[in-house]
């Protein structure tokens, strides 16, 4: 904020200040007597009210979404934990069902009061016994049960009736119990007490709305419970039990879902158990009825057995064409023929090799012999001969060892048939057996774990006997009451007194219906405050002549030298004042202001031109003398008519007249400007009282033979409706050069009597 702003804020927030500073307290006084009652009161009522504590009591919540998560045997232990939130758990602990049985358990529907002196208390501490009813919905409200407690027979009388305690009793308000109060510390003074009986739906609602249930803050898992009551030990013991309440809720909660969890893990176990005895008979009966043992072993077996079969065949293939070839070799080539014999390879025979190795040999030797002799030559005949000799038995023992073969060939063929008719079986085997064995598998998973689980569970079992809420705090209570706050009660006893007494003051004038403020006057219209005029209790309607050093004096002087001698001086002669209705002060203020003005060695004639209160004529005992209506009426001189002061050197007066009757409407007359004139030209000043707008109208049409116009004003007594009518109707501004005089001003309030211009009032003036 620039300098120059924060000056100007400043200087408006100093002058705001300063008249709310003026405006309220002249009226200490008021404020005192206020602030006196209300702390008086305050006092009393702190002395006749019970008083209030609080208190309180904290849970930490295991949630799992704040960050508190528990070691991993424990939440293995724990398989019943449900997950919690906060603020479910706030809820809950307000639920109505807790707070019912918080109601029930602790009785809170029959209060038992002690009537004392001055009040009523309550007897939660000082009762020997406490009353329960069995069947607390359907209570209805009694105000006031007494009774009495025999000791020594340890019984209740209420009216004429006994009744034991530790029993139940029917009675005109329900079956009920009287059962001894622990808390009694059993003193022997005679109280007079008294059950009071409510509907429990009542208690519930009531105390639903007093227990607060709270967060300790956003990502804290802990929860604070608190409670007012008149009695400390009812407020623990309310906390305690809810509390106690809700840990045993949530301990049965976990045991039902143990139970339950446990109960469909045996019955689960039994069901599977059945279910696996009967998988199991099924691959029983399947292997017996297909013979399978291993199907993977005997499959691996099959396949082997095939893979031999079939290289046996390969060989004995391989044999057989072996044997063709060299067979085929000796039938299609000549005794004599050259060429190398086939070898028998692969044939397992040594006899057909020996023979095929000497038919090579032989026929070697013949080739060999061929060339080098004739054909006739004996060895040469001899080796054709035996050459035709081997063939018949190569070519036998080949044709037998084909057949041995072909039988080899087939048994083994036939062999492998079967087995390889029993392998391709075992696809669709092995696949049936898998089917079943994987319901068996999942049978005996589904087994093993729940037995697994039921084992869990039995220890699980044992830690429900803990809840997951951990009490951080019991219920404890504070030690001064928290109602009534002596403090606040003071505080708010004084701040009521003191706005009780500016309502008051703001009431009285705000509503006021007179002009009491300059201000108004301001707002009102733009006619400028001529000067303000304390109010005079001595009530001298000359005291600018009789006390010439007072404050009034000094103002009246001030206005005379604001008219006449000011440095906006206009040449002011004649002044004519008025006002809205009778007395406003009209002749009080002309009188003095005319005296102000002779007091300067002037000339001044005061005119009475109020022919209907003629107050300047009394003023002056002239009310038998001739004046303006003789005058206006012809036959009198005004040189007869003036009046010299006999105390005020250079003042005349004008009066009335002595014949006036009050309704003739002589400032119409046409001589009345030439007597003005005429006054004139023989006097320096001419002040002039006219009568009030209230009597005659006129006196607007007349103000043109004056300089100015003085509009009086009287505090407490114009009224707000005339001035705005006259205002609203144009009669004010029509003045010549109009002006308030704001009249007899009295200081606000006792003791420090303030005025100032903003609220109509000046300076504390000292006096």
């Amino acid at each position: 904020m620039p300098p120059t702003q924060y000056k100007t804020f400043k200087a408006k927030e100093d002058d705001l200040f300063k008249q709310l500073l003026q405006k309220y307290l002249p009226f200490w006084p008021l404020y005192l007597l206020l602030i006196t009652l209300f702390l008086a009161a305050a006092y009393i009522y702190g002395k006749i009210t019970i008083p209030v504590y609080e208190a309180y009591s904290s849970v930490v919540i295991k949630d799992e979404s704040k960050g508190l998560n528990e070691s991993e045997m424990l939440q293995d232990l724990n398989l019943f934990r449900g997950k919690k939130l906060v603020e479910n758990e706030i809820e809950i602990l307000r639920s109505h069902s807790f707070i019912s049985d918080v109601v029930n358990n602790l009785g809170l529907y029959a209060d038992v009061m002690e009537e004392k002196k001055v009040q009523k208390a309550p007897a939660y501490l000082t009762s020997p016994i406490k009353l329960r009813f069995k069947d607390p919905s359907r209570i209805k409200k009694v105000e006031k049960i007494p009774f009495t407690f025999n000791r020594d027979a340890r019984s209740v009388t209420i009216g004429k009736d006994n009744f034991p305690i530790n029993q139940w009793v029917t009675t005109k308000w329900g079956e009920i119990s009287f059962i001894p109060n622990y808390k009694y510390n059993g003193d022997t003074v005679t109280r007079n007490l008294y059950f009071l009986l409510y509907p429990s739906q009542a208690v519930q609602a009531s105390l639903m709305n007093r227990i607060k249930v709270v967060p300790a803050s956003k990502l804290a898992t802990v929860i604070n419970i608190s409670i007012k009551d008149q009695v400390p030990d009812r407020a623990e013991d309310i906390l305690n039990e809810l509390v106690k309440v809700y840990t045993e809720a949530e301990i049965e909660d976990k045991n039902q879902r143990a139970a339950s969890t446990v109960a469909m893990v045996e019955n689960r176990i039994r069901s599977v158990a059945g279910q696996l005895d009967s998988v199991e008979n099924e691959i029983q009966r399947y292997r017996t009825n297909t013979g399978v043992i291993d199907i993977s072993t005997q499959g691996r077996q099959y396949l082997e057995n095939v893979g031999q079969y079939d290289q046996q065949l390969e060989q004995i293939k391989n044999q057989i064409a072996v044997l063709n070839e060299v067979e085929k070799f000796i039938v299609q080539k000549e005794s004599t023929s050259s060429g190398i014999i086939p070898s028998a390879v692969g044939v397992n025979d040594p006899a057909l090799n020996q023979m095929l190795d000497k038919l090579n040999n032989t026929q070697l030797q013949f080739e060999k012999l061929k060339r080098t002799t004739g054909e006739n030559s004996p060895i040469l005949v001899n080796l054709k001969e035996e050459i035709e000799t081997l063939k018949p038995g190569i070519l036998e023992n080949i044709r037998n060892q084909k057949i041995n073969l072909n039988i080899t060939r087939n048994s083994i063929a036939s062999t492998g048939n079967r087995y390889s008719a029993m392998l391709s079986t075992i696809p669709q085997k092995e696949k049936q057996l898998i089917e079943i064995s994987r319901q068996q598998a999942i049978k005996n998973q589904l087994y093993a774990f729940l037995l697994e689980k039921r084992e869990e569970a039995a220890l699980s079992f044992t830690s429900t006997n803990k809840g997951d809420t951990r009490i951080i705090d019991k219920a404890y209570s504070s030690v001064q009451p928290v109602s009534p706050n002596k403090f606040l009660l003071y505080l708010a006893a004084l701040v009521f007194a003191l706005g009780a007494g500016i309502v008051w003051v703001s009431l009285k004038e705000g509503l006021n219906k007179k002009i009491l403020f300059r201000s108004e006057l301001e707002k009102l219209s733009p006619i400028p405050v001529e000067g303000e005029i304390l109010y005079d209790s001595s009530k001298d309607p000359f005291i600018v002549r009789n006390e010439v050093g007072s404050r009034i004096s000094g103002q009246l002087k001030s206005l005379r030298n604001k008219l006449f001698f000011g440095a906006n001086n206009k040449q002011v002669k004649k002044v004519i004042i008025t006002s809205s209705s009778r007395g406003e002060g009209k002749a009080y203020i002309g009188s003095n202001l005319a005296i102000s003005l002779a007091m300067t060695n002037a000339r001044v004639v005061l005119v009475d031109l109020d022919f209907y209160s003629h107050e300047i004529s009394s003023l002056y005992e002239l009310d038998s003398a001739k004046g303006m209506v003789e005058y206006l009426r012809g036959g009198a001189s005004l040189g007869d008519l003036l009046h010299t002061d006999k105390t005020t050197s250079g003042l005349s007066i004008l009066p009335v007249g002595a014949t006036n009757d009050g309704t003739a409407e002589w400032l119409m007359s046409g001589k009345l400007e030439g007597l003005i004139k005429e006054l004139d030209a023989s006097f320096d000043y001419i002040v002039i009282v006219g009568p009030a707008f209230s009597d005659d109208v006129n006196i607007q049409a007349l103000s043109h033979i004056a300089d100015a116009s003085l509009f009086v004003i009287r505090q407490g007594v114009t009224s707000k409706a005339d001035l705005t009518m006259l205002l609203y109707n144009g009669h004010l501004e029509a003045l010549k050069n109009p002006g308030y005089v704001f009249n007899a001003v009295k200081g606000r309030g006792w003791g420090i009597r303030l005025f100032g211009n903003g609220y109509g009032y000046g300076n504390n003036p000292g006096k």
